[in-house]
């Protein structure tokens, strides 16, 4: 799952948690009486994807926060690119500027890609297409107080979208658009009834979605151009018979807070609990649970083929984390993040001719003021 609704919660969070980090000398200008004429950069990357080995694009928003106030801050795109290990911001003039941000990004070819967001400003949904040259903006069904946070494509004329919209009575609605090869159109589920939370495509006609179907926990598998129920992962401590998670077990509306599959064989679906952090390893056929211990800050559960699957966050310290699945009964191990030793956290992640996490890093300046900027590890 590279960024729903979750995500955007967690990254809000993670923004809280930054700035609570901050000195006291920094508290005692954000609430002076000259707090809300200052503004600090909010810059940070959400999502990023490598449609060949040879380049990745990444995808956020960059952002003026006056007196530290995020909520009212004036939001634009932020788009990078990589060719060779090196990463340059490339402009997307055709977006829906100011006050667009983009979420998630999927790269069903080596020249084809969707990128997803939304237009504070405007409270529209943003859908933006690249095939080989400049980034284009593409029609959208125009639903005030949207946003897509999510899109995964098992081919170029297959793809779909998650997001949400807020209507002006303030009660919130799930979105949900597909693409056909031709237009973006509204959907209100997929075949059989399912209502997805997260997708995940980690190779070409297959997918796994995960979501609710008549208010319980349901998944859907795509092969073949057609949709099937799965079942789905089952919330912690429902178990089935030889200790193995089963169908009948998931009779909640619990779904899972991070997602991604691998292969059509390999899925994991994580649940973050108080204490620790119980992930359900998808075989193609059946879920196994696996409890490991928790990670602090969970933003994101990144997956990329044969590199296999990552989960991204952050410390205790507010450091960057970054764990990679072992499979079994191993779970999650910790590996090497090379920006640990700075404030920050660690969103999504992708492999081209190597693997990149995305984030955001911060702190505060010598006057004070507190700051947000774009974060790419390189992880082996």
């Amino acid at each position: 799952m590279s960024v729903t609704r979750r995500q955007v919660v967690g990254l809000v969070a993670v923004v809280v948690v930054l700035l609570i980090a901050g000195t006291d000398a920094w508290a005692l200008h954000h609430f002076s009486k000259n707090a809300a004429t200052k503004a600090y950069p909010d810059d940070y990357l959400n999502a990023v994807a490598c449609p060949s080995a040879a380049q990745c694009w990444a995808v956020g928003q960059t952002g003026d926060a006056p007196g530290g106030n995020t909520l009212g801050e004036a939001r634009g795109p932020l788009v990078k690119h990589e060719t060779a290990g090196r990463w340059a911001t490339v402009s997307v003039a055709g977006l829906r500027a100011p006050g667009s941000a983009l979420e998630s990004i999927a790269c069903p070819g080596a020249a084809d890609c969707w990128a997803v967001g939304g237009n504070a400003a405007g409270g529209q949904t943003v859908i933006e297409h690249w095939q080989g040259g400049a980034w284009q903006p593409a029609a959208a069904p125009d639903l005030p107080g949207s946003q897509l946070n999510s899109v995964s494509c098992a081919s170029a004329s297959a793809c779909w979208a998650t997001g949400g919209t807020q209507s002006r009575s303030g009660v919130p609605a799930d979105l949900f658009e597909q693409w056909n090869g031709t237009r973006w159109s509204l959907a209100t589920a997929l075949p059989g009834g399912l209502q997805p939370t997260a997708l995940s495509c980690p190779v070409s006609g297959h997918c796994l979605a995960v979501g609710l179907r008549n208010g319980a926990a349901a998944a859907a598998s795509y092969s073949g151009g057609r949709w099937a129920p799965a079942p789905p992962p089952p919330a912690p401590g429902a178990k089935g018979a030889k200790g193995a998670a089963s169908a009948a077990s998931a009779t909640s509306a619990t779904v899972p807070s991070l997602f991604g599959c691998a292969a059509p064989t390999l899925c994991l679906a994580a649940f973050p609990g108080t204490k620790q952090l119980v992930t359900d390893a998808w075989n193609g056929r059946a879920w196994t649970p696996v409890t490991s211990s928790k990670l602090t800050y969970p933003v994101g559960l990144s997956c990329s083929g044969g590199r296999g699957c990552w989960l991204l966050g952050m410390t205790r310290k507010d450091r960057p984390l970054a764990l990679r699945w072992q499979g079994g009964a191993q779970g999650w191990a910790a590996v090497s993040v090379p920006s640990a030793r700075h404030q920050g956290y660690l969103s999504a992640l992708a492999c081209g001719g190597g693997c990149w996490a995305v984030g955001g890093k911060g702190g505060t300046r010598r006057n004070g003021v507190p700051y947000t900027n774009p974060l790419i590890d390189s992880l082996a």
